[in-house]
């Protein structure tokens, strides 16, 4: 049994799929819930807000995650490497705030940190909630679960990659890493 790569998943189901009509009728985009440390939200808030007076168009979080996935995704289609990719997710996991290792604790998680975990638990969080294309966390599934091939007990799901992406990115901004962000 292939274990799941996302709270949705949407690969179990799609290769679970039987019936015509589930693949007919199925939705074309996925909400997913996101944890983030509260100076985390509030300062991506911010920069939402500047985008939105900058260019005069309605930019919200969800855009911002969006954008950061679909910049990942094409950085991961451009290398096609499976163990830099791991690498990396590894690297910037180690560098976020995990607002999820509370979830380690529970008995029923099977995601378990292959790496000591010396992080501060992140006491207030919020929740976003973001709608994402269907077939864009389907790749994302299907990336990590390419990931599971080489590296089976690999503690990721596609909510923690985006909450990677997205804290990195705001905490490089916020330390004036990330230029030209608004074209």
């Amino acid at each position: 049994m292939l274990r799941a790569f996302s709270e949705r998943d949407l690969l179990g189901k799609e290769l679970n799929k039987s019936n015509v009509w589930k693949r007919i009728f199925t939705s074309r985009s996925v909400t997913l819930t996101l944890h983030l440390p509260n100076d985390i939200f509030l300062r991506a808030n911010v920069i939402c807000d500047d985008i939105c007076e900058i260019t005069e168009e309605r930019f919200k979080l969800n855009n911002l995650v969006e954008l950061l996935w679909k910049d990942f995704l094409d950085e991961v289609r451009r290398k096609q490497d499976v163990k830099a990719l791991y690498k990396l997710l590894l690297d910037y996991d180690r560098g976020t705030p995990n607002v999820r290792l509370s979830k380690y604790n529970e008995e029923s998680i099977d995601e378990v940190p292959l790496y000591p975990i010396r992080k501060n638990l992140v006491d207030h969080t919020e929740y976003v909630f973001c709608r994402l294309d269907r077939k864009d966390v389907l790749r994302g599934e299907v990336m990590l679960s390419d990931i599971s091939k080489l590296y089976p007990q690999h503690p990721f799901h596609f909510e923690r990659v985006l909450e990677i992406l997205f804290i990195d990115f705001v905490s490089k901004y916020e330390r004036g890493e990330a230029v030209n962000i608004i074209v």
